[in-house]
């Protein structure tokens, strides 16, 4: 995406206070390098700025309205984790401040790449980025959790903090199905332990091949978008892996993950990767946004027809 977007006053003028290279002519031929539910991501000179995303008004008077995406937090986080030696980091990360001192984005130093989705990597490049993708992942968890904390990044029990109130929102919306494949998965999930001694380690967050830039030779040339980043199961960014490539991508990536990896791991991030597209019903009920919303119900439909094929006996051999 590379629409013009002008610049706020407010954004101009932090802008150039941080940025005091950045010409006039830099600011205003700003483009729109992409956008997300919460962040537009805007290209200016040589800048990746992130700034909010104006939301549409909730449709349900008792959706209440989305937290503000915490710049602040995300700038120190790039630079404690540029200065911990973490490989594919954007780096210069600084945040951008209003008059008031309220942060207004997150500027870095923009990463140039081509989203790994869609991108046929096959042979040396796909185990190229195995290896390199397995390098962040390690040095990303261990990246010391007291640090984060103190950082103010969040730390979430996976399940109880996220999943809960996940299922809680979407059951509703769901047919009746997506429901009962649903509840299948979650009392087996529990069955087998649930999240019950996940490790706690830094992890992103939202691991996609929307975020992993390649370069021009199928490189990875970084990982983008910290605004999820949270102390919880590594697993989630394992699962991650799973939103572009097939596990046998995964088992590559973890032969180059330099951590030890649980037992239960692999359970784990499966039950993550399954549930998925419950986000997409979340946000569409939330935001208003129908196509998200049956987006999101589709999917779940199709893995719910596959677990009723399952189910269903096989007749006997005459």
């Amino acid at each position: 995406m590379t629409a013009s977007r002008p610049l706020t006053v407010e954004l101009r003028a932090a802008l150039r206070a941080e940025f005091p290279h950045h010409t006039a002519a830099d600011l205003d031929a700003a483009t729109v390098l992409g956008e997300g539910w919460s962040v537009t991501v805007l290209r200016v000179g040589d800048l990746a700025v992130r700034v909010a995303r104006p939301s549409a008004p909730a449709p349900l008077a008792h959706v209440p309205p989305a937290p503000p995406p915490a710049f602040a937090r995300e700038a120190a986080l790039l630079a404690a984790l540029d200065a911990a030696g973490v490989p594919f980091v954007p780096r210069g990360a600084r945040v951008l401040r209003d008059t008031g001192g309220g942060a207004l984005a997150t500027a870095y130093k923009a990463v140039d790449g081509v989203p790994a989705r869609g991108v046929p990597l096959r042979g040396e490049a796909r185990e190229r980025l195995a290896r390199d993708l397995g390098a962040f992942l390690g040095a990303l968890h261990a990246f010391p959790v007291a640090q984060a904390r103190a950082l103010g990044v969040p730390e979430r029990d996976l399940w109880a903090d996220a999943y809960v109130p996940l299922l809680a929102a979407c059951r509703p919306h769901l047919g009746p199905r997506s429901r009962a494949w649903l509840d299948a998965l979650v009392t087996r999930f529990l069955a087998d332990g649930g999240t019950h001694g996940a490790p706690r380690a830094l992890v992103h967050g939202d691991i996609a091949g929307a975020h992993l830039l390649l370069d021009p030779g199928g490189t990875l040339a970084g990982v983008i978008d910290f605004g999820d980043a949270m102390v919880a199961d590594p697993a989630l960014d394992f699962a991650g892996v799973l939103n572009d490539w097939p596990p046998a991508f995964l088992e590559r990536v973890l032969t180059y993950y330099p951590l030890p990896v649980d037992a239960d791991a692999r359970r784990r991030a499966a039950f993550y990767i399954a549930v998925v597209p419950l986000f997409s019903v979340r946000y569409g009920v939330e935001a208003g946004d129908t196509r998200e919303l049956a987006a999101g119900r589709r999917h779940l439909a199709a893995r719910a027809r596959r677990w009723a094929a399952r189910m269903v006996p096989r007749a006997a051999p005459p």
